[in-house]
Formats: structure tokens, C-alpha cells, sequence
């Protein structure tokens, strides 16, 4: 397994970071994979959709560039950044994309690419681009971009949920695994997250991948993995139902911070293909 990268999400740092998505009604929810095959974007969009659909606001911030971005899904360009609200040279209002009745993007590839955890949690305009980003969405919906070394950006470290996309390959599924090994690390063996599974055989198999991660990342990482849902390929179906049922409340702070205890010692670990 890849070595965890040095990313400080503890303490004060990590409690910051939530601040940032103060709101107690929206539910914020970062979609990252440990690979870009996993067909993260498409259910990303799919999902916004189907949520939009049945009356809820949608907020999405596309961290990742065209034309393989959620912007592109919806056949529009982007013309500003979030960066450029943050940095005052644009009002948020000029950042946003109207896709779609009840859905918003706001571009994101540069943002997520220059804002370091300082900005985060000392820079008063980024909190107040946040706060008005949600306004009256009830889902903010984050598209990871893969950064170097497997890093998530700052603003998805934000979001109270962290829903990781993996495709039903074994490589894949290390890449995820990796991932979340390195983010527990990053939290001191504390955590929980949302898993996808895509592109399975079956609902079974879905739930047989699922299965094994779960008792991996219980028993070696000490943080939590819970089934929020999967997509068979081509991905047409979307995750608007989890997403309005599934998730524990956007105030549940136990949730967030997952295992109270300790981590476990470590252990052998065994393949995680089924």
C-alpha cells in the first residue's frame, strides 16, 4: 500500500475545516475515487439531477478541469473560478452556473489547486463564498479532483461526508482502499465514509466488495465504512435516494469524528478482492 501522506486533520485544524460549511440543514457530501475510471462524475451528475428532480437545491463545486467535468455533463463552459471570488476579484454570483432548474455549479479546478488548509481556516472571504454557496441548497455536492499523491483538496476535507467512488476491479478498489487508509491516517485512526460501489455484476458482488472493505478498514484502520449505494455501467442510476435517507444528520458531530476509540493495532492485511 502506498505510504500515507502527511495531511494534519486533527484538532483545532480539523474542526476549522468543518466551520467552513457551518449550516446545520445542508448536507455536504465530498465524491472521491481512487481513480478517475470509476464513473465518479457521471454519477455525481446523475445524482444532482435526480435530487433537483424531486424539488431539492443543488450546489455543485467541479474541482476537476474540462472537458471530463460535471460543467462539460451539462454542455456548458466555465468562465470564472471560485478562487476568483475567493481571491475578491469576482462576486460568487459571476463564479456560479445555472445547469439547471435548482442546480448551480460553481468551477472549482483552481481553487482546488491553490487553496492550502491556511486559507481554510483564516481567510473570511472563503468562509463567506461558503455561506452563500449553499443558501438555499440542500445538498452541496463536491467532485474531487485527484491531486498529487492522492491528496483531497481542502475544501473536500470540509465536507461533512466523504462518499468514495470504486469500481468493482480489484485495481481500483486498492486505489480506494489506499485512499482511505491514507485519510484515516491523516485523522489518527478516527473516521467514517460513505462507499459507492460501480460498475459490480451484481448486487451481491457490490455488496461482497463492500463487505470486505468494511472488515478491513474496521479492523486494520479503525474507521467506519457504510453502503451508501452502487451503479452498474453504463451508470444511469443516481444516489438521490441515499443521499435524502442514508446519510446521519449534517449536525451529527459523532458521525463525523467516527470511532472514539483508539485504533486498532495493526494487522496483517489480506487482499481485498473477493
Amino acid at each position: 500500500m502506498p505510504e500515507a501522506a502527511n495531511i494534519d486533520l486533527s484538532g483545532d485544524q480539523a474542526a476549522g475545516l468543518r466551520r467552513l460549511f457551518g449550516s446545520r440543514t445542508t448536507q455536504v457530501v465530498a465524491f472521491a475515487s481512487g481513480r478517475e475510471s470509476s464513473g465518479r462524475t457521471t454519477l455525481l451528475v446523475q445524482t444532482a439531477a435526480a435530487l433537483a428532480a424531486g424539488g431539492h437545491g443543488v450546489a455543485v463545486i467541479d474541482e476537476n478541469p474540462a472537458p471530463h467535468n460535471a460543467i462539460s455533463a451539462f454542455g456548458l463552459a466555465a468562465r470564472y473560478d471560485l478562487m476568483d471570488a475567493v481571491a475578491g476579484d469576482r462576486p460568487l454570483r459571476q463564479v456560479a452556473i445555472q445547469a439547471a432548474p435548482l442546480i448551480r455549479i460553481f468551477p472549482a479546478a483552481r481553487a482546488a489547486r491553490e487553496l492550502h488548509v491556511a486559507d481554510v481556516l483564516h481567510r473570511s472571504r472563503l468562509a463567506g463564498c461558503m455561506a452563500e454557496l449553499q443558501g438555499d441548497a440542500a445538498f452541496v455536492l463536491i467532485d474531487c479532483a485527484a491531486r498529487r499523491g492522492g491528496q483531497l483538496s481542502a475544501l473536500a476535507l470540509a465536507a461533512r461526508h466523504l462518499a468514495v467512488v470504486v469500481a468493482a476491479q480489484s485495481s481500483a478498489i486498492t486505489h480506494a482502499y489506499a485512499l482511505i487508509k491514507q485519510l484515516a491516517a491523516a485523522r489518527g485512526g478516527r473516521g467514517s465514509f460513505q462507499i459507492v460501489i460501480t460498475r459490480a455484476r451484481s448486487q451481491d458482488d457490490a455488496r461482497a466488495i463492500f463487505g470486505n472493505m468494511k472488515r478491513l478498514a474496521r479492523d486494520h484502520l479503525g474507521v467506519r465504512l457504510d453502503f451508501l449505494g452502487t451503479a452498474a455501467t453504463p451508470i444511469t442510476a443516481h444516489l438521490a435516494d441515499a443521499l435524502a435517507t442514508r446519510l446521519p444528520p449534517a449536525f451529527d458531530a459523532s458521525y463525523a469524528d467516527g470511532f472514539a476509540g483508539e485504533a486498532p493495532a495493526a494487522r496483517p492485511e489480506k487482499s481485498l478482492m473477493v
